[in-house]
């Protein structure tokens, strides 16, 4: 047969595979809209299109893995402000006291529209515009706080030592989330990002990996860069982020090697990561430990693994959580709603696998485990201590007007339930680098 009679052949074939490939899916679309149709139409009761839709969608991604997911319009603005670390609000951290029904300012960000307006942290907030807190509840009333940039919000408030409340306006602005917290804050509500009972030792606290979580991260460094002889990157309960900001972050750490990878369908790798010197800004010599938990996953197991599997940092804390899958965004309805779905899975410089699979057990190769001897388990109450506790020291006293009120005020049974808390994963970690510098010393 001659070879133009081939050709003409494979072509057509392969344009027949194409064609009933299309074939197939267009099959099931046209069955999705004629059952789409029968339902809006036939159902007993009356039901909405975009109704049957977010239900379709839903399901369809419960087929595919756990991280898989639709993102529809209420949460979609919600999901994209996180990752952007900006939002239309009032600048202020919260938090929600279950027992008295009462939502507490922790601190008011320095600069942000609240704190200028005279929102103070240990207010207490009775009601947002004339509707009681106590009525909405914590989410709800956090949503209330946010809204369109240049409205305004009243907030009744209670300040510490005050008997009577006051009203206070603030008018919403862009705000902007700070993804990277030290220990303590300085007089003017600067974080410090050394430790308070060692300042021999940095400490930079990353809580999610957003668009600017690696400019937070040098200039955080940069503030102590030439003051401290050893350093803790803390990464529990982050749950990740953008895999860029993990990959510029361990840069900073690193002048060579691979830093990440990524394989796709079939375990084809599709994207290695690699450090340069141009990127490096942390000292080789420098003591790194890094704390995870059960609760590190994703963008926060990459820096872990990467530093570890590099000899550049001691992993210390608890197993992490094993998130070791890419989701890739699809927005779809002129950027109304999203896809988020698995596209490919991330793998450690040792080629060690990250993700936890349905089918693994504690013997499998997943997440990061702790350094020999830097296992510190902690139990329920220990973590929930842990987190109340830092939540004390993380409020921002610079703006309190009364500080003899605070200072008079009756402690709560929790606060001084806390006041000795000891947070054993970050001793350890206080350990490790106190022995480094005290080996170091002792070589000279």
């Amino acid at each position: 047969m001659p070879r133009r009679n081939l050709t003409i052949i494979f072509v057509a074939a392969f344009l027949s595979l194409i064609c009933y490939g299309a074939a197939s899916r267009n099959r099931f679309m046209r069955l999705f809209g004629e059952s789409l149709d029968i339902i809006s139409y036939e159902y007993v009761r009356p039901i909405d299109d975009e109704t049957l839709f977010n239900s379709a969608m839903n399901g369809m991604t419960m087929e595919l893995d756990q991280n898989s997911t639709y993102i529809p319009p209420v949460e979609f603005t919600d999901f994209r402000e996180e990752l952007d670390q900006e939002f239309g609000g009032i600048g202020i951290h919260v938090m929600f006291d279950e027992k008295k029904n009462q939502m507490m300012v922790v601190t008011p960000v320095s600069g942000t529209p609240a704190y200028q307006a005279g929102v103070q942290a240990g207010d207490v907030i009775l009601a947002i515009d004339g509707q009681k807190v106590e009525d909405f509840g914590f989410e709800k009333s956090v949503q209330r706080l946010r809204g369109v940039i240049g409205t305004k919000v009243t907030l009744q408030v209670l300040h510490i030592g005050q008997t009577k409340p006051v009203d206070i306006v603030v008018e919403r602005a862009q705000i902007q989330v700070a993804s990277v917290l030290g220990d303590t804050h300085d007089g003017e509500g600067n974080w410090n990002f050394f430790l308070e009972e060692d300042p021999r030792i940095g400490y930079i606290r990353i809580e999610s990996f957003g668009d600017l979580t690696a400019d937070e991260f040098q200039i955080a460094w940069e503030s102590i860069d030439g003051k401290v002889d050893g350093l803790i990157v803390d990464l529990r309960n982050n749950a990740g982020g953008y895999l860029t900001a993990a990959e510029e972050i361990c840069d900073m750490f690193l002048d060579a090697g691979v830093i990440v990878s990524t394989r796709g369908r079939n375990g084809r790798i599709e994207e290695v990561s690699e450090a340069s010197p141009a990127g490096t800004i942390i000292p080789k010599d420098l003591p790194v430990a890094v704390l995870v938990n059960q609760y590190s996953a994703s963008a926060s197991e990459i820096v872990a693994a990467c530093l570890q599997d590099h000899d550049r940092a001691v992993i210390i804390g608890q197993r992490s959580y094993g998130k070791g899958t890419v989701q890739s965004i699809f927005p779809l309805d002129r950027q109304q709603r999203a896809l988020k779905i698995t596209t490919a899975t991330y793998w450690r410089p040792s080629e060690q696998n990250i993700h936890r699979f349905p089918d693994y057990g504690d013997d499998d190769p997943w997440g990061v485990s702790p350094n020999e001897g830097f296992a510190i388990p902690l139990t329920d109450d220990e973590l929930k201590n842990m987190l109340r506790s830092r939540s004390f020291r993380d409020v921002d006293r610079s703006n309190i007007a009364d500080q003899a009120a605070i200072d008079a005020r009756e402690k709560s049974d929790e606060e001084i339930e806390l006041e000795g808390f000891v947070d054993p994963q970050l001793q350890k970690a206080v350990e490790y680098i106190q022995s480094r510098l005290k080996d170091s010393v002792a070589a000279r």
